[in-house]
């Protein structure tokens, strides 16, 4: 890596990652990590000594146990949530809760490294013989069927504006996780440009459903006399459930005493 006159070594991709997330209003950065988060672990010391805008590190020692509490944080704040994991095998240990956050349609950015692309004449290049035998063909094979986006950082100054598509597609509705996958050299490499605070992105308009198949449905419950209504994420996103219960308790209806079911 190169260092500039002043003894200080250029801003790094890690660094522009990191603020990325901060700058999407990600407040946890989930971890558990391995060879190729040297460039994460340099941001993060750099960060402490310059009080830079991060996300805080939450070191888990588990890979389903760091996407089980990204799901639960979610919960809890409505906010996107950011995973990072070690190359093929920590993606592989996370897929299991990655099917739920997928079914539950959490807006988590799962990131994870990648074996070094170089065998020698790079900053970050394969060093030990690990870096070979976790190589994949597809790394995003094992995921695509479960995440709405994958992308692999090719270039550092892609950095930012890859978090901030990320966070777009995880966030638009249906929302759901996405996959970034994030070299060892690329991470590591300088930036031709200091760290500029980015704005999010405007998120796309919620969908509705089609009036009339609204109005239709409304006719049956309420010709129903004893209702049955099955919710699932309605519940926690929007004001609808007290809504529900006043529309089938209401004492204009066909049935005297409504009883709903849960």
């Amino acid at each position: 890596m190169a260092i500039s006159t002043t003894g200080q070594r250029p801003t790094i991709a890690a660094e522009a990652f990191l603020r990325a997330l901060a700058d999407h209003g990600i407040d946890y950065f989930f971890c558990n990590p391995g060879t190729d988060f040297a460039p994460i672990v340099e941001a993060f010391c750099r960060a402490k000594k310059t009080n830079a805008k991060v996300p805080k590190p939450v070191l888990i020692p588990h890979e389903n146990l760091a996407v089980g509490m990204a799901h639960g944080a979610y919960l809890m704040t409505g906010k996107p949530q950011a995973v990072m994991v070690h190359t093929t095998v920590g993606t592989g240990n996370a897929i299991n809760n990655l099917i739920n956050l997928s079914r539950d349609r959490v807006p988590l950015i799962l990131a994870a490294g990648r074996n070094p692309i170089t065998e020698k004449g790079s900053f970050g290049t394969r060093n030990r013989p690990i870096h070979w035998a976790q190589e994949m063909f597809d790394q995003a094979g094992m995921v695509r069927e479960m995440v709405k986006w994958d992308y692999e950082l090719r270039m550092p100054d892609q950095t930012g504006d890859a978090v901030a598509r990320a966070v777009e597609v995880a966030m638009a509705h249906p929302r759901g996780p996405v996959y970034l996958i994030l070299p060892r050299e690329p991470l590591a490499a300088s930036l031709a440009e200091p760290i500029a605070p980015m704005k999010p992105r405007a998120q796309a308009a919620l969908a509705h459903p089609d009036p009339k198949a609204i109005a239709m449905l409304a006719d049956w419950i309420a010709a129903a006399e004893r209702p049955l209504i099955r919710w699932s994420r309605i519940i926690r996103t929007t004001s609808a459930c007290p809504r529900v219960i006043r529309c089938i308790s209401a004492p204009n209806r066909a049935h005297s005493s409504p009883t709903p079911t849960w």
